[in-house]
């Protein structure tokens, strides 16, 4: 249940072990919360169901799960058209929540997280928050962010201990995640509302599973992506991000032109 990155993943696990595996989404296309309606959704999302449909796995968009069937154990999944789907396992990956009771018992602020500053300060100097839990102003985006990724974890908590320490800290790295899917090695980085994009640029060759892809917003790169670029990988997609240059999308998305000179311009 639910094609987003955690049900995707666990599908190509799961069928390269051999396994039959049928992946439901209500959504039109895969990954739509995470990359945004429209071309996003439509062009990548649409890209990884054709990864899977190519490896065997029965890809149903636009269906939700009405039941599990089952004593003592799971035997099939009811869809909302009525199909019976025989199963031994259920995986879900429909999303999370952040666990705020504490905070909020606490007295601290919350909404979709702890609330904190761009030094991962609560409303009280003496308590912090960092990982999935905290909803932090990230000064690149401006607004609040809730970053659902270790690696947010991993840097976020080194960030809140030298905030504690005194140090001056801003925290306001681009957002970043990867995936491993099959033959298809993906890094993503950036951040985009809900929507809140106005194109989608390629670079690369889609078909042969080896491109960038950029959020474009205000005529700036708001985030990317590359699938199977192993040689200059993400870090040219953070170095734009950051640069805040505007862009031309065309030559964005001429491989002929290098990033490092698209930032430069």
């Amino acid at each position: 249940m639910g094609a987003g990155w955690i049900g995707l993943e666990t599908a190509a696990a799961a069928r390269q072990y051999g396994c039959e595996v049928t992946v439901i989404e209500p959504q039109p296309t895969p990954l739509q919360a995470a990359l945004g309606p429209g071309a996003g959704a439509s062009v990548i999302g649409g890209f990884f169901a054709q990864v899977h449909r190519q490896h065997g796995v029965d890809v149903q968009l636009g269906t939700a799960v009405t039941e599990f069937r089952g004593t003592g154990h799971v035997t099939a999944v009811i869809t909302d058209d009525g199909n019976t789907i025989p199963a031994d396992v259920v995986i879900v990956g429909v999303g999370a929540r952040p666990n705020t009771d504490l905070a909020a018992q606490a007295g601290l602020p919350v909404g979709n997280g702890v609330l904190v500053d761009a030094a991962l300060r609560t409303d009280d100097p003496d308590i912090y928050a960092a990982g999935d839990v905290a909803n932090a102003i990230n000064p690149l985006y401006r607004p609040r962010i809730r970053v659902e990724h270790w690696a947010n974890a991993l840097h976020g908590g080194t960030a809140a201990a030298r905030s504690m320490l005194g140090q001056p800290v801003t925290y306001d790295r681009a957002p970043y995640f990867f995936t491993d899917q099959y033959d298809v090695g993906m890094e993503f980085a950036g951040w985009f509302p809900r929507g809140g994009y106005d194109a989608l640029v390629t670079r690369g060759d889609l078909a042969a599973r080896a491109f960038y892809a950029f959020w474009i917003t205000d005529g700036r790169a708001v985030a990317g992506m590359h699938v199977n670029q192993r040689d200059e990988g993400i870090a040219p997609v953070q170095d734009l991000i950051h640069s805040g240059v505007p862009v031309d999308r065309y030559r964005l998305s001429d491989p002929a032109v290098p990033l490092a000179d698209i930032i430069k311009s």
